[in-house]
């Protein structure tokens, strides 16, 4: 499912290829921009998600992001026909492939009035002297030593430090870190945030946010010296692809700073399928050798080939057998093809629908016998 992006003299497609955009005022840092001043520099996100629901969500702007007359918080809303956006003073036009689109006119004066009201408030804090630093509350002043896993990007602005315990996560797990900014400049920062990012050959350029995590909203003056500790967490999805070859995994940092250049990091980790390992695992039981299972974009389907012991190639004339694993919600689908050779000879298939939470609890040794049946059965 697609829909068009529409700001200002600007648009954009959001679909599978490019399933995330980031909207402002600077073309450098948006793929949506349109030059405003009620824009703030990299104002908003929007996405859709496997299901083709399209959301947008503010990112700590001047003017903030208002739909159907309401201020966006920290959370993401989701899209829908008829409904009124504004990004800042500009409306923000969404129209679907299937039917269907946003209202693009003119802001009413009511909701001008909320947005001036906001931008003196906004003048009155940046007139103000900037703080003392000093940690949120409840937070410590310094990186926990347990996160020994460490990453850090600096420029004239700032510095950037993410940490994690390990390098190595896996499906379905959580990913608990901390960030810390240190600014090396009197500044507003509008936003501090952290994504989990899968990096695949194949896949959408840039990469795929799987998770973000708005770690802190503005803006906020930042003094020479001022040191901001914070925790996050991210999720890992449960269908993940596997680090390898064509797939890599990091955390995204990002410290955005109006009216200078970001602060940015980069902590690259590895990710593991525990399904996928015990799939793997069985059919190694069996002497069927599956060096890899690729993963596709955005994982949910694996693929292997492996051979059959020289005995059976030769007695059933088979030249390769191929392995799929898909996720089908709250199931795994194992798909067998087998691939024969000759002409009167008719390749096979067969596949079996496992629950995905008694797949997990099940012992090796059961997983085994499963697979077991299941090329008998191929093979009959």
């Amino acid at each position: 499912m697609s829909v068009v992006l529409k700001l200002g003299s600007s648009s954009i497609n959001l679909d599978p290829s490019r399933p995330r955009v980031f909207a402002g005022r600077d073309p450098s840092a948006c793929q949506l921009a349109f030059l405003d001043a009620g824009l703030s520099r990299r104002h908003a996100e929007l996405w859709i998600d496997q299901a083709g629901q399209a959301y947008l969500r503010d990112l700590g702007s001047s003017n903030g992001s208002w739909v159907n007359g309401q201020p966006l918080g920290p959370n993401p809303v989701a899209l829908v026909p008829g409904q009124q956006i504004y990004l800042g003073t500009v409306p923000l036009g969404v129209e679907w492939f299937a039917g269907g689109q946003t209202q693009m006119v003119a802001m009413p004066p009511e909701l001008r009035a909320m947005i001036d009201a906001r931008q003196q408030q906004s003048a009155a804090i940046h007139a103000a002297p900037p703080p003392a630093a000093a940690p949120m509350a409840g937070v410590p002043a310094t990186t926990p030593i347990e996160l020994v896993y460490r990453r850090q990007g600096a420029n004239d602005n700032g510095v950037l430090l993410l940490a994690v315990k390990q390098d190595t996560f896996w499906n379905g797990s959580t990913i608990d870190g901390f960030v810390e900014f240190t600014s090396t400049d009197h500044q507003t920062v509008a936003s501090i945030t952290v994504e989990l990012v899968e990096i695949h050959r194949n896949g959408a350029s840039g990469g795929h946010v799987w998770d973000r995590a708005l770690v802190r909203q503005g803006p906020w003056r930042a003094a020479n010296g001022d040191i901001v500790p914070l925790p996050f967490s991210l999720d890992v999805p449960q269908g993940t692809s596997i680090s390898g070859k064509d797939v890599q995994w990091e955390i995204r940092g990002q410290v955005d700073i109006n009216w200078a250049v970001d602060v940015d990091c980069a902590l690259p980790i590895h990710m593991r399928n525990t399904d996928i390992e015990r799939v793997r695992d069985a059919f190694g039981a069996l002497d069927y050798r599956l060096a890899e299972l690729d993963s596709a974009p955005l994982g949910q389907s694996f693929t292997g080939l492996f051979q059959p012991p020289a005995t059976m190639r030769s007695q059933l004339g088979i030249n390769d057998i191929k392995v799929v694993v898909e996720y089908l919600g709250a199931t795994l689908k194992v798909a067998i093809h087998v691939d024969k050779r000759g002409v009167f000879k008719s390749d096979k298939d067969v596949a079996e629908i496992y629950d995905l939470a008694r797949f997990r609890a099940s012992a090796p040794q059961e997983v085994t016998g499963h697979f077991a049946q299941l090329i008998q059965k191929m093979m009959s």
